[in-house]
């Protein structure tokens, strides 16, 4: 089955954090989905829960993580600075996200793009640039 994928870039104001913003997508996604889980494959963020998450995936390379421990690490004081993160259901990757250098966003996903009041403004992008292939991949 040919499924869409889409990608976006967030579009924030300096005023804003970019985690609030990530917090409210994971948000939205934890009540679509509810026994999903988070594949964390790169990690570098800071504060009590960041600097604990970091730590933990430079021992364990990739890990995964529920929707409440993704959250808790996004509405601390800290900063993200580095993130590659997948929403896995059903051995499915749903939906993507990667931080890079503390500033850029882009969430990558299959079917619908999520509602505007989710994901606030951002930039569309070409889903093959981004190496987000046609069919999710199994985990």
């Amino acid at each position: 089955m040919n499924q869409t994928t889409w990608v976006v870039t967030l579009n924030y104001n300096k005023q804003e954090r970019l985690e609030d913003r990530v917090a409210n997508i994971v948000n939205y996604m934890a009540q679509q989905y509810p026994n999903a889980q988070w594949h964390i494959f790169n990690i570098d963020a800071t504060r009590i829960e960041g600097d604990r998450l970091t730590h933990y995936g430079n021992i364990h390379s990739t890990f995964t993580i529920f929707s409440q421990d993704l959250l808790t690490l996004l509405q601390e004081e800290g900063q993200v600075i580095e993130l590659d993160v997948s929403l896995i259901d059903c051995q499915q990757e749903l939906l993507k996200i990667s931080i890079r250098d503390g500033i850029s966003v882009d969430v990558l996903g299959v079917e619908k793009c999520l509602p505007k009041s989710v994901l606030g403004d951002y930039f569309v992008n070409d889903a093959s640039l981004f190496l987000w292939q046609e069919e999710p991949t199994t985990v």
